[in-house]
């Protein structure tokens, strides 16, 4: 029975070359937590609260075709958990933390705590995809 030969996937060069150009690392990641394009800095990365912008109206980088909608709300439970449990460890430190007073006042703030940290998290995923180049072709 013969082989089936060896097939080698290599990544799809884009026929168009880039329109935008990327800063350094710090730069970029930075803008993105700032919630802001991470190509120019600009413009806003965000076309409501949890959107992003298909475009950037300054610089025109393809923010809409980054696939960044699934790693900032896993990466947002991760942080937003830590820095409650954190939290509650050291209200908690001498034993004398009532249960009431921990609902009342840990549940609010995990909800305000994962609201404030969906943003700059997912906007620092952006710039993280976009530095690595990871952006979808056009659609056609």
């Amino acid at each position: 029975m013969p082989l089936d030969p060896v097939i080698q996937w290599r990544r799809k060069v884009p026929d168009a070359k880039r329109n935008f150009t990327m800063p350094s690392w710090g730069i970029a990641l930075a803008r993105g937590v700032a919630m802001r394009c991470p190509a120019c800095g600009k413009a806003s990365a965000f076309d409501g609260w949890f959107n992003i912008r298909k475009t950037c109206p300054v610089c025109h980088a393809p923010l809409g075709r980054v696939p960044c909608d699934t790693l900032p709300p896993y990466l947002t439970i991760v942080v937003g958990l830590a820095i409650i449990g954190a939290g509650l460890i050291i209200a908690d430190r001498n034993h004398t933390l009532d249960y009431a007073t921990s609902l009342v006042v840990f549940i609010p703030m995990a909800i305000l705590l994962q609201l404030g940290l969906q943003r700059p998290i997912k906007g620092f995923v952006l710039a993280l995809m976009m530095k690595v180049d990871m952006i979808r072709q056009e659609e056609l």
